[in-house]
Formats: structure tokens, C-alpha cells, sequence
């Protein structure tokens, strides 16, 4: 797509792609997002939460669709609220209801989506067709896009958000209905944006799994507020030094070899592995030692990471604690 097309303002070196600030929205007197900020920059950022945390609110807001009670949002530096469509030329959206347009092919569908982003009608087709083959859609894009699968209606909707080539694209639970092999498949495409293409994607989901496996940051919201924001790999963090090592051979014995030479050690509980307490660097030089005197082939030797549910479950009972539900009366 020609730059010149639709001009934008870049944002400076290392600003991120979005931005809030202090941004509230409320219906009535009732109050969805309260002083939400946090920056959303380029690579993947999981937004999750439990239902009713304001997830769909704060995407309409970067959006441009809902009037803010306070705050503001910029998109690549502009203002949803004084040029909404033009930031809509900049995001690609894939909603978690269907958007589909019955009676159309999912051809057709992709190219509708081209130019209603302002590409000319044989630009529009050639973009469809290219953005269906890299989503591997086949001869089912010329099917009805009520008639296919909801893996295929998810790759067909996934293509219309990117056919205009968006620097920003969000996404709202999009391995939802998908088998095993069309979930890796589309988590494999959001990590191709992003890290070959230098997309900025924000995936809304309550599949933390997604989050663990794919995502540079998370964000998690909780009544309207960001309870935690930061890289996966930092909020997961184990810390305290403690190892993870996978192998084959006789883990036990290792556990058991290493506690006596006084390094902390044992078995994992998932049967994974052992865990190890390595503070230094003669720590970790007793790990190799004894796993080749132990017989055991090591795998891998990384920090341990707590699950992400882990954090997820902590953080809300923090929010609890802070914020007490009262029963009605």
C-alpha cells in the first residue's frame, strides 16, 4: 500500500503505538474504566480480566466509539475523539461477535473490508486474496461466509482486519471455537506480525495460556483498573534464584545428590523436572557435575516461572482484598 495514502503521525522514537491516560468512562452512575493509563507498545500485550473488567470498554475507547468521562487515548499520536477514522485506517479489529455479512464469499467479505479502508476496488480484490492465501484459507474463501466453519470464519475475519496493512491491530478472544491446530495456527500469524512486521497487537482474552505462550506484556484489569502491567517474563518470574532443569534419567537421584552436596533441590511436583535453589555461580556448576555423575541428560536449565494463572488468581485476590464486595441488602 502506498505511504502516501493515509498519512499518519508517527509517534517519536520508543513512544508507543497507544496510549491512555487517566481515561474514564462511565453509563450512568455506574463506573466501567477509572483512570485507566498504561501504553500499549509495538509486539503483542494480553489484556485480560474476569467478565465486566471493562475489556470491550477500553477497546472502544482506543477506538474512538465511546465518549470519555476524563483521559485521553492517542493512536500512533492521534486522538480517537477528534479523528476517529482516521485511526480506524490505522487498526484492524477482530471481533469476538460475528461480523460476518451473509450472502457475501469470504472473498468478497475481505475485499468489502478493503475498501471500506479506502483501497480501490482491483487493489481491494488483489490485497484479499493475498492476505487469504497467508492465511491459508484455500478454495473455502469462495464459499458463503455463513456457510463455513468457524475456524474458516475466524481466518476470514482475522484477514479482513489486516487487508489494509493496519500498524495497530486488536483482537477480542480469537482462538475461541478453534481445534488444537487452528489455535497454534493463528497464535503462530499474531507472532509473525509482530515479530516480522513490526505490529502492534493487542489481544483481549481469557485464555492465559495464549498469553503465556505469545505475548511480550499483559495487562490486567479488574473493576474498571489496571491491577497489573508489564512484560509476561517479569510478572511470572519466580525469582529467588530458583531453577527449573528437564531432563531424562534419574531426576530423583539428582534432587537427592545435589541436596547433599547442600544445594537446595527437589523433584518438581508436576513430575517435570527438578526444581533447584542456585544462588551463585558454584551453585549451577554442582547442577552439571552431579547430573553427569547422576546419569541424567540435561534438556533445558531456565528460571522457574510461576503459572500465569498463578498471577492472574493473586492479583485478583489483591483487587478483593483492596476493594470488598458488598452483598446486597
Amino acid at each position: 500500500m502506498p505511504a502516501e495514502e493515509f498519512p499518519v503521525s508517527l509517534p517519536v522514537a520508543d513512544t508507543p503505538s497507544v496510549r491512555l491516560e487517566g481515561v474514564t468512562k462511565r453509563y450512568g452512575r455506574r463506573t466501567v474504566l477509572e483512570r485507566v493509563s498504561l501504553d500499549v507498545p509495538a509486539g503483542i500485550t494480553g489484556l485480560v480480566g474476569p467478565n465486566g473488567a471493562g475489556k470491550s470498554t477500553l477497546v472502544r475507547a482506543i477506538l474512538g466509539l465511546v465518549r470519555l468521562a476524563a483521559g485521553s487515548v492517542r493512536v500512533r499520536g492521534i486522538d480517537p475523539a477528534v479523528d476517529p477514522r482516521r485511526v480506524r485506517r490505522l487498526t484492524g479489529v477482530v471481533p469476538e461477535d460475528d461480523a460476518a455479512v451473509p450472502g457475501l464469499s469470504g472473498v468478497e467479505m475481505v475485499q468489502y473490508a478493503a475498501r471500506l479502508s479506502g483501497l480501490p476496488a482491483t487493489e481491494g480484490l488483489r490485497r484479499a486474496h493475498e492476505v487469504l492465501d497467508w492465511c491459508d484459507a484455500g478454495q473455502e474463501r469462495y464459499r458463503a461466509v455463513e456457510t463455513l466453519s468457524v475456524g474458516m470464519r475466524q481466518k476470514v475475519a482475522f484477514a479482513a482486519a489486516i487487508v489494509h496493512d493496519p500498524a495497530v491491530v486488536i483482537l477480542d478472544e480469537p482462538t475461541n471455537g478453534l481445534d488444537p491446530l487452528e489455535r497454534r495456527a493463528m497464535l503462530g500469524r499474531l507472532v509473525a506480525l509482530a515479530r516480522d512486521h513490526g505490529k502492534t497487537i493487542l489481544v483481549s482474552t481469557h485464555v492465559l495460556r495464549d498469553v503465556q505462550s505469545i505475548c511480550d506484556r499483559l495487562v490486567l484489569l479488574v473493576r474498571g483498573r489496571v491491577r497489573l502491567a508489564g512484560s509476561v517474563t517479569e510478572l511470572t518470574g519466580g525469582g529467588g534464584g530458583d531453577l527449573r532443569l528437564r531432563g531424562t534419567g534419574s531426576l530423583e537421584g539428582l534432587a537427592a545428590r545435589l541436596a547433599a552436596r547442600g544445594v537446595p533441590a527437589r523433584p518438581a511436583d508436576d513430575g517435570t523436572g527438578v526444581l533447584v535453589q542456585a544462588h551463585d555461580t558454584a551453585a549451577v556448576r554442582a547442577i552439571w557435575a552431579e547430573a553427569l555423575a547422576a546419569g541424567v541428560s540435561v534438556d533445558s536449565l531456565e528460571p522457574e516461572r510461576r503459572p500465569l494463572e498463578e498471577v492472574f488468581l493473586a492479583a485478583l485476590a489483591a483487587a478483593d482484598a483492596e476493594e470488598p464486595r458488598h452483598a446486597p441488602a
